[in-house]
């Protein structure tokens, strides 16, 4: 009788952890998801920025893209607002941000507060997109295979960000033909920070030896691109009295790196799916 008791404590309690498990997994994956479309609204508010820059120093043919994103933008808006990340506190904040700032005329903005309205809302946006990281059991202790799995959440996602920013701050400079002090102090410090991610920050990135080669490649691309647009930030906006770089052509070079980033931020979501 007490060894018939034994084996049924044992076959609950393996039955319990079976269920914490998959609970945990279905949690993990349900977060992995929202992520995804954290980060794909990220790039996007990243985006209207540089467009409005671009519209309010002048380029009005960016109009009609402007128009398409913040569509896109209020879909996803949607999507996320019936998931939990509905409940956080910075979403909330985020939303509301982004609603006033969609409502007022693009006209009444001038690109200084239009930039600092658009930078204050993704900084949000980072906040959020680690705090679901972070409730969805997505750290390093719950993925001990990827043990700098919190540099994806942080450090990476941060990255796409300074070169958002230099996307903005260069593609106005380049319609108006002229970098005045301050945006070439604002360019300066954020090419240190391209450089240091470069350097510094990807090859703490974790990699699972399936992917090893893969990871390589996507970090050696993204390490070139990064380099490349440094060096037109300081030769071409930073150095140059007069700006003659073409504003798209600038807009295209900053938008592939962020873009390079992007596939080693899709790499690694593939690996955490492995390894969960």
């Amino acid at each position: 009788m007490y060894i018939f008791i034994v084996i049924l404590i044992t076959l609950a309690v393996a039955v319990i952890h079976n269920i914490k498990v998959k609970n945990n997994q279905t949690l993990q994956l349900h977060g992995l998801a929202n992520i995804g479309s954290i980060k794909l609204l990220i790039s996007l508010v990243q985006k209207h920025r540089g467009l409005s820059s671009a519209k309010l120093n002048g380029d009005n043919a960016k109009s009609a893209e402007i128009a398409t994103i913040e569509r896109t933008i209020n879909n996803i808006c949607h999507d996320l607002s019936h998931s939990k990340v509905a409940k956080n506190h910075r979403w909330v904040s985020f939303l509301d941000h982004w609603g006033r700032l969609t409502n007022n005329n693009n006209t009444e903005r001038d690109p200084q507060n239009n930039f600092k309205q658009h930078t204050t809302m993704i900084a949000n946006l980072l906040y959020v997109l680690e705090d679901e990281a972070e409730s969805s059991h997505l750290s390093s202790l719950s993925l001990p295979t990827m043990p700098n799995v919190g540099f994806v959440w942080r450090e990476l996602v941060a990255s796409t960000e300074a070169i958002g920013q230099t996307r903005a701050i260069g593609v106005g400079v380049a319609t108006i033909g002229n970098c005045n002090s301050v945006d070439k102090i604002r360019l300066s410090f954020l090419e240190q920070n391209i450089i240091k991610t470069s350097k510094d920050t990807l090859s703490k990135l974790s990699c699972l030896d399936d992917f090893r080669q893969q990871h390589n490649t996507l970090l050696t691309n993204a390490q070139n691109k990064m380099l490349t647009l440094s060096k037109v930030i300081e030769d071409e906006l930073i150095q140059k009295q007069a700006i003659t770089i073409n504003p798209n052509d600038y807009f295209t070079l900053a938008t592939d790196t962020i873009s390079a980033i992007d596939d080693i931020f899709d790499n690694q979501i593939e690996q955490i799916k492995i390894a969960l």
